[in-house]
């Protein structure tokens, strides 16, 4: 805003200059031509108020020669018009050289019009008079010579160009700081309402006192806002851990008696074992998700109390591979200098990054169809540990991959692929818990790598 304001400021000093510049030179034409016909209008006057009246070519030739001055060239033109008589005037004119007057009628206007010639460098004013003399009218053509006058006003717009130059550059610099102090209180309310987050609807508000009288009523607004927000955030929080607690009961029965009329699954036939096998199945799923949406609601409520401290990264690697291996029907790889020998520390809370990196194993299993290895690699340096779990599948498309991480949120090319979109969700809110991170970019051979950060640490005594 500050800099369209500014912009626009300037683009007004700019135009208000351009039509001084663009007035100035048309008034000035226009007086020039009104000067030249007064000119004229005069010479006309003085030759019919001579006693006695000129009544010859001679007589009036010589009248004019009187009256003319050196860059104000008149002379009597003949019925044929043929200019008579201007030899004189002609030798103290400016008009170049070579060019006769018999040329000029060719530019000739009506009466009482002003015509502008150019020849070379020279610029003329033109116009021709009637008069009656006797029983007879006589044409008289003036030729004024306005190359002076041209040069004189060229330099005054140039004088006015550069004071418009000057003048934009004065007000943009005078009007920059003025645009940043009036709009300092705007730029600090966006500041404070950028700071308020999910956490703290609750307990964060603009303060309205310390604000301009402009932006009070949108203060107002903006805190009357928060009061909404916050107390539907509470709804859906509580109804969403309520909803949790209670179909954990009814789903685990679910679960446990499949499982147990399944391997009881003597007097079954192939097609009831094969739906027992789907109600276990969906009844884990929804089990999980249940449990997913907990942990989300108890990250939100901040009730996830994690112990930062250092833990072994190599080790919560293995332990997940372990649990893991049989469910991967041996597709799960671990690089080596993963594992096996090595010591690296993070900080943050075991438990919950296991339950990441299992997480994202899991997703890579379910969407690598081709049954392609799932690779798990450890980088380390002095302030950061990378875990990656690389995949062959068909990867992420770019403009997917922020969005496959929000709450409910999955790729457009999933397919009939079962999900809710809520697994990774739970694995960003825990990372980022951690002072962590999670994200996506390409595999190196095609597929999908995601990567869990955490800091490091240096490890417990005695560990």
């Amino acid at each position: 805003m500050r800099r369209r304001l500014l912009g626009l400021s300037l683009l007004a000093v700019l135009g208000g200059y351009a039509l001084l510049i663009g007035a100035t030179a048309l008034l000035a034409s226009q007086e020039r031509r009104d000067q030249h016909r007064a000119t004229a209008a005069s010479v006309r006057q003085v030759l019919l108020s001579r006693r006695p009246v000129p009544r010859t070519l001679d007589e009036i030739s010589d009248a004019l020669a009187r009256l003319i001055s050196p860059n104000f060239l008149g002379w009597v033109e003949t019925d044929q018009g043929i200019p008579y008589g201007a030899a004189d005037q002609i030798r103290l004119f400016t008009i170049p050289t070579g060019v006769p007057l018999t040329r000029l009628p060719a530019h000739r206007s009506g009466l009482g019009q002003v015509s502008v010639l150019r020849f070379g460098q020279l610029t003329y004013l033109t116009s021709s008079e009637q008069i009656h003399l006797g029983s007879g009218t006589v044409r008289l053509r003036f030729l004024e010579d306005i190359t002076h006058k041209l040069a004189q006003q060229r330099l005054l717009l140039t004088v006015l160009m550069v004071a418009a130059g000057l003048a934009t550059l004065f007000t943009g610099l005078l009007l920059r700081p003025v645009l940043v102090r009036g709009l300092a209180p705007l730029h600090d309310l966006g500041l404070r309402m950028q700071a308020i987050s999910s956490d703290t609807l609750d307990s964060q508000r603009v303060l309205v006192a310390a604000q301009p009288r402009e932006l009070a009523p949108i203060a107002l607004a903006f805190n009357d806002l928060l009061d909404r927000l916050s107390a539907s955030w509470e709804r859906q929080r509580g109804f969403a851990n309520g909803v949790s607690h209670e179909l954990r009961t009814p789903i685990s029965l679910i679960r446990n008696y499949a499982g147990r009329l399944r391997r009881r699954s003597h007097g079954l036939s192939e097609e009831e074992a094969a739906q027992l096998v789907l109600i276990e199945e969906e009844a884990n799923r929804m089990g999980k998700l249940v449990s997913d949406l907990l942990a989300l609601t108890r990250i939100d409520a901040n009730r996830t109390l994690m112990p930062f401290e250092p833990f072994d990264v190599a080790q919560a690697i293995e332990r997940v591979a372990e649990r893991l291996r049989s469910r991967c029907h041996g597709r799960l790889r671990i690089c080596p200098g993963a594992t096996q020998g090595a010591r690296t520390f993070a900080l943050g809370d075991a438990d919950r990054f296991e339950q990441c990196l299992g997480n994202l194993i899991e997703n890579a299993q379910k969407y690598d169809l081709g049954g392609g290895p799932i690779q798990l690699r450890l980088d380390a340096s002095l302030d950061r540990v990378v875990v990656h779990v690389i995949d062959a599948g068909p990867g992420v498309p770019d403009n997917e991959k922020t969005r496959i991480f929000e709450r409910f949120g999955r790729g457009r090319h999933v397919g009939a692929i079962p999900g809710s979109g809520v697994g990774l969700a739970v694995v960003r809110a825990l990372m980022e818990a951690m002072g962590g991170s999670v994200s996506v970019t390409d595999g190196p051979e095609g597929g999908a790598d995601f990567q869990l950060r955490l800091k490091g640490a240096a490890p417990l005594l005695g560990a």
